[in-house]
């Protein structure tokens, strides 16, 4: 059996916890139990210095350690900076039994918990069943450590023949090495072995993530939701249900299985991103909005931090905005406004992400109505770009709709052309489709901007009395598709008059009539139907009396 004490003595730990009385007991009874080299940390800040600093065998931590990173973050980052050792343990302490809180902190794999209160017995006969399991294991993790994985799985494969005891153990590791070397067919197998006495929902998931690299997606995802009818609250089980739906073309249903994931475990901050981006994706605007905002949230002290989180937060809250000063529209905006203003304070330094900041920035104006704080926007964007020594086709493009948004259309219309010029035939599809919907966009409005001024134009003659002068005006602004249903009739009141006060025009009164034709069915709920209708009725009379 392990002697802890020797065992103990060679290993360098690291106790993490903000209470001083609760990490001082820590380390007094690990000391008794035969630890002598001991670090102590008062949080996840100082925590993880030590841990990039040094390598630790053993890492107890608290779970709740006040502001800032809690134990789950701090195992986050450990994981993701690769500076826990194979051969190394992290130990959760926790009096926390929140499911939520539990649930997260097992997606990364801690060895083990350890539930307060505790008395040093209970501590000591834990950490036996703990290391006696881990040190079985050690020359595997030892190969993993040397980076040599080949011998890492034959060691694995020898302890599975040598020590049927350790079937579980060995076998999950064993599984997860065949699939990081993509042999999926053995690790089908190893899955199998604990399968064929008992059912262990690791196993199941593990063979059917296997299927799904296989190409056998359906029978993936079957075996996956077999496992969930046993397994309800297995959250990973959903997370890869999502994957393969979404593999499979079935975005909608991938959404459900990640809001099922994230209601388990909401504290996982890559499945809030990826529940985010799906969702909006998808057109699910609100779900969007609070994973995204709970990214945000879960981020602020995790390795995970993305300015992303922050930018996707604000352009989600743009679909519920307008013009409205509601209640509701004000907290929205404000909202945006206050992700924006962290972005600024987190990211100063980095122009690239200003600049992405202030292209939000302007658009969330722009949806509030906000006119000239969006220009001022899109000014500071227009600068930051400038800076940028060789910004790209998406810059560029963010650019060009700032510029049409705030209505800078020759700004807009200069920087489409100079995209055109200099990079056209390197640029992707998608981009080269959005350069097109923008130029497209102008176009448009440019065309509705030139003929509001020549239907402006054509009233004012009309006023005058300058009948022959309006309708040439009004035939100009018609030649355009874009034009409305009160220019159309401006037109057609300017040729009906003009029939009225001279002889009849035969011409002019099939444009009306083609004009009509243009505009189609004027609703009797619309404010322009008694005019519609009276020029209609006075077209209808001409045309009688012209006997046509």
């Amino acid at each position: 059996m392990l002697n802890l004490e020797n065992s103990l003595s060679t290993k360098r730990i690291l106790i993490v916890d903000d209470l001083v009385q609760a990490r001082s007991s820590l380390k007094n009874m690990m000391g008794i139990i035969g630890a002598q080299r001991i670090d102590t940390a008062t949080d996840g800040r100082e925590a993880m210095e030590l841990i990039l600093e040094n390598d630790y065998d053993l890492v107890l931590s608290d779970y709740n350690l006040g502001k800032g990173k809690d134990g789950q973050q701090i195992l986050e980052e450990a994981r993701f900076s690769n500076r826990l050792k194979a051969t190394a343990q992290f130990i959760l302490v926790t009096g926390e039994n929140a499911v939520e809180r539990v649930m997260g902190a097992l997606e990364y794999e801690p060895d083990a918990y350890i539930t307060k209160p505790f008395t040093l017995s209970m501590l000591r006969e834990r950490l036996k069943r703990i290391f006696h399991t881990k040190e079985e294991l050690r020359p595997i993790n030892e190969a993993i450590d040397n980076g040599d994985i080949n011998q890492a799985i034959e060691i694995a494969n020898f302890l599975l023949e040598s020590k049927p005891r350790l079937l579980l153990p060995v076998s999950r590791i064993l599984g997860k090495l065949y699939m990081r070397e993509e042999r999926y067919n053995e690790a089908i197998k190893v899955y199998s072995q604990p399968l064929n006495t008992r059912m262990v929902s690791w196993a199941r998931l593990g063979q059917a993530i296997c299927l799904h690299h296989l190409g056998d997606s359906r029978s993936a995802l079957a075996l996956i939701k077999q496992t969930l009818v046993d397994y309800p609250m297995y959250v990973q089980c959903h997370d890869w249900a999502a994957r393969i739906l979404l593999a499979l073309g079935q975005p909608a249903e991938a959404q459900e299985q990640l809001e099922l994931a994230a209601a388990i475990s909401p504290r996982a901050v890559l499945r809030q991103m990826e529940l985010g981006y799906l969702a909006s994706q998808n057109g699910d605007h609100k779900i969007a909005e609070a994973a995204f905002e709970q990214s945000i949230r879960l981020g602020r002290h995790s390795c995970y931090k993305t300015s992303g989180n922050y930018l996707q937060f604000a352009r989600e809250l743009q679909h519920g905005l307008s013009a409205e000063k509601t209640r509701d529209n004000i907290n929205l905006r404000n909202k945006a406004l206050r992700a924006i203003d962290e972005l600024r304070q987190e990211y100063s330094g980095h122009v690239s992400i200003m600049f992405d900041t202030s292209i939000v920035e302007s658009k969330t104006y722009v949806a509030v109505a906000e006119s000239d704080k969006a220009k001022g926007a899109a000014d500071r964007a227009e600068s930051l770009l400038a800076r940028i020594q060789a910004p790209t086709p998406d810059q560029q493009l963010q650019m060009t709709e700032a510029f049409i948004d705030v209505g800078e259309h020759i700004k807009a219309k200069d920087l489409i052309n100079t995209m055109r010029d200099s990079q056209a035939s390197n640029l992707a599809q998608n981009a080269l489709d959005k350069l097109r919907a923008l130029e497209d966009k102008l176009n448009a409005m440019t065309i509705r901007e030139h003929t509001a001024k020549l239907n402006a134009e054509g009233v004012s003659l009309y006023e005058q009395g300058k009948l022959v002068e309006a309708i040439a005006v009004f035939d100009q602004a018609v030649k355009y598709d874009e034009v409305g249903v009160s220019v159309l009739l401006n037109a057609i009141q300017a040729k009906v008059s003009h029939i009225e006060r001279s002889e009849l025009d035969i011409r002019q009164l099939k444009d009306c009539y083609a004009l009509f034709k243009r505009i189609g069915t004027v609703g009797h709920l619309d404010e322009r139907y008694d005019r519609y209708d009276r020029l209609k009725t006075t077209c209808i009379r001409l045309k009688r009396a012209a006997g046509v």
